[in-house]
């Protein structure tokens, strides 16, 4: 080995020497009752916050209203009529006026696509 690499040794063993030779911070004695402690001050996370519009109406109110949307919309659980449109192949249409409509209409294949 060089002497550049026995110094570098030398150098890198006795850095955790020269850490241990800095100054201690000076902690206050937990059982002295005169210690300064300082002050805590708390500050809720939520002063800055501002309640939106829907958020500011009572909550009987916003519940009504989401089920009056769902009625407009005649859908549940995110199963909306709106996304069926009538040149969709498995929404079956009206009847033609006059035709007989008292036989039990037949099961359409559910379109389960939308889903995943």
């Amino acid at each position: 080995m060089t002497l550049k690499q026995w110094t570098a040794i030398g150098v890198l063993a006795l850095l955790p020497f020269a850490a241990s030779a800095q100054q201690a911070s000076r902690q206050p004695n937990p059982l002295d009752m005169n210690a300064t402690v300082p002050v805590s001050i708390y500050e809720s996370a939520f002063t800055s916050y501002q309640a939106t519009a829907d958020e500011q109406a009572s909550p009987d109110k916003v519940w009504r209203a989401a089920n009056d949307e769902m009625a407009r919309l005649g859908g549940h659980a995110g199963h909306v009529k709106e996304e069926a449109t009538a040149t969709s192949p498995l929404v079956p249409s009206a009847p033609a006026p006059g035709k007989n409509t008292s036989a039990p209409a037949q099961a359409m294949p559910m379109d389960h696509s939308k889903h995943h």
